[in-house]
């Protein structure tokens, strides 16, 4: 399949980066958890998207009350630094490995004695090469926005959290490999719905233009994939549009409800019907809302729908419609999806 833009052959290759890098981070991960005794104290950091799939880490690592887990903005760490110490581990996530803020506060902690462990898609950067540990995302050069780097990120933060929960005994061995066959059969669900969406997402795109502002609504591990979308649409699409927690809506950003503003909202998992809701009664109040739900109960009303998959990996689904939507705004628009005015692909200056 010929590609008019690099943007949207990077959106289709997510389900070979997703492969690759669960095929090499499987013995990776595990060596280095081998290593010693699992810490107490795990913190995340990054920026950008980076800072947005540590968010994604922390929902997911609330399920283990054996390590307490912490996001942290690698700039807010810089200069409002919350306490790190030698006993815990930092997992330092930067697509690049050159981040500028990311790279300082891992430097810092260094000469504390904290160790560090990166996740970056550059096994030759400089946060890779300061780093005591690295695991690496395999999602090949990627010049346009986030997208194969970040699902790649989330499939390496999940692998990790699997092998911590059955390092402290939470979790049975035998998850690891369950684990990775559901990673599999996700990245074979958007292999097979890539084309189907693709043709979805453009009268979408007309929807999100024609939108004065928007809001992108997601809850627990989706609220990470609302974020992130928010950047893409941003940075590809040029548009204004903010995410929320959707459970924080009603209290202050509902009344915000007109035909020129656009609610997107992700529903799924156990807060499903309350998104719906969201969605419902916004078109009931005379506002426009793009609902992606994986509810077969809720078909007729949702404009994406896709499969339903175990919640914490939902995110790996829920992103790429968003991706394509954001890439046909930016066709509308007439502009370029593969280039930005104002912004490189590595932020060196803070």
């Amino acid at each position: 399949m010929g590609f008019k833009h690099r943007l949207l052959k990077e959106i289709y290759d997510q389900p070979k980066a997703i492969n690759d890098t669960l095929e090499d981070c499987l013995g990776n991960i595990k060596s280095l958890i081998d290593q010693g005794p699992f810490p107490k104290k795990v913190v995340f950091l990054g920026m950008g998207s980076s800072y947005t799939s540590s968010l994604y880490a922390k929902y997911l690592f609330s399920e283990l009350p054996e390590v307490d887990v912490d996001a942290v903005s690698a700039s807010d760490q810089l200069y409002y630094p919350k306490p790190i110490d030698s006993k815990s581990l930092v997992l330092a996530v930067s697509q690049s490995g050159e981040s500028i803020e990311t790279v300082k506060v891992v430097k810092e902690l260094r000469k504390k004695g904290v160790k560090i462990w990166s996740i970056t898609n550059s096994a030759k950067s400089t946060l890779a090469e300061i780093s005591d540990g690295t695991l690496l995302t395999h999602a090949g050069e990627e010049k346009c926005s986030a997208t194969k780097t970040f699902l790649s990120t989330l499939v390496l933060i999940y692998m990790f959290w699997v092998n911590a929960g059955v390092s402290v005994g939470h979790f049975s061995a035998d998850l690891v490999e369950k684990a990775t066959g559901r990673i599999a059969k996700t990245s074979e669900i958007i292999q097979d719905n890539l084309d189907s969406w693709n043709a979805l997402c453009q009268p979408l795109a007309s929807k999100v233009n024609s939108a004065r502002s928007m809001i992108v609504l997601g809850r627990g591990y989706n609220l990470c994939t609302a974020l992130q979308s928010a950047l893409v649409f941003k940075e590809i699409s040029k548009v204004h549009a903010e995410a929320m927690n959707g459970g924080q809506y009603r209290h202050g950003p509902i009344e915000l409800t007109d035909p020129k503003f656009l609610v997107i909202s992700l529903a799924t998992g156990i807060t499903k019907h309350l998104m719906v809701k969201i969605s419902r009664e916004t078109r009931m109040l005379g506002g426009n809302a793009i609902l992606i739900s994986d509810g077969k109960e809720f078909a007729k009303e949702s404009d994406i729908l896709v499969d339903e998959i175990d919640e914490p990996l939902s995110p790996l689904l829920f992103a790429v419609p968003l991706e394509l939507i954001a890439y046909h705004v930016a066709i509308i628009k007439g502009r370029n999806p593969d280039s930005s005015e104002y912004i490189t692909k590595i932020t060196r200056i803070e």
